[in-house]
C-alpha cells in the first residue's frame, strides 16, 4: 500500500538486483508474515531500489531494501512514515529466500512491545537497532496451538460426562473421545 520501487532491471543500467518487478512478491510475503504476527492493519512505508543510488528513497523508509546482488538486499530500518528521518543500515546482506525468517522476529517484537499507535519505523528508532538485533538472535517462534474440533451436546449429557470424568480422574476431552470411539467401533 505504501510501497515504491525504482525501475531497476531491465530498464536501469546501474541495477544489480530487482526492485519494481520484485517488490510485489516481497510485499505479499511481508504481508503474510505481518498477518502471522497479528499485524493485519500494519502498513509500513516500504521502499526498494535495484542499486545503492537509492532512487526510490529506501534510506528514509520504515523498511528499505537496497539491492546488493541477485536476490540479496541491504535492509534499512527506523525511518518514519512521513520520511522526515533517515533510516539506519540494519543488515548488510539479507537473502530473499530468508525474508520470512528475517522479518518474523522484528514484527513479533513490534507487536508485543510497541506503544499504542506507534509506527513500525518509530518503534525501531525508539528501541534501537542493537536491541532489535539481539531480539532477532534469541527469538523463538511462539508455539502453534492446534484447534480441536468442537461437538455440541445436550446439557444433561454434558453433566453426566463431567461427573464420569471426575470419577475416573480424566479430562472431559479424553473421556468423550474414548466414548465416541468405542460407540462407533
Amino acid at each position: 500500500q505504501k510501497s515504491i520501487a525504482s525501475p531497476a532491471m531491465p530498464l536501469c543500467g546501474l541495477a544489480i538486483g530487482e526492485a519494481e518487478r520484485g517488490l510485489p512478491q516481497i510485499n505479499t510475503r511481508l504481508r503474510a508474515v505481518m498477518n502471522k504476527c497479528g499485524l493485519k492493519d500494519l502498513s509500513p512505508v516500504i521502499r526498494m531500489t535495484g542499486c545503492p543510488n537509492g532512487c526510490a528513497r529506501p534510506y528514509m523508509a520504515e523498511i528499505g531494501f537496497v539491492a546488493d546482488g541477485p536476490n540479496s538486499y541491504q535492509i534499512w530500518l527506523a525511518g518514519c512514515p512521513a520520511q522526515t528521518r533517515l533510516a539506519q543500515e540494519y543488515c548488510m546482506k539479507m537473502k530473499v529466500a530468508d525474508l520470512e525468517k528475517f522479518f518474523e522476529p522484528l514484527f513479533y517484537f513490534y507487536k508485543t512491545r510497541s506503544a499504542d499507535g506507534e509506527a513500525f519505523g518509530d518503534f525501531c528508532n525508539r528501541v534501537g537497532l542493537d536491541v532489535l538485533k539481539k531480539y532477532q538472535e534469541v527469538y523463538v517462534p511462539p508455539p502453534t496451538i492446534k484447534r480441536l474440533p468442537r461437538v455440541m451436546v445436550e446439557e444433561e449429557a454434558f453433566e453426566a460426562l463431567k461427573a464420569a470424568a471426575e470419577e475416573k480422574g480424566t479430562t472431559l476431552s479424553e473421556l468423550a473421545s474414548k466414548a465416541i470411539t468405542e460407540y462407533l467401533n
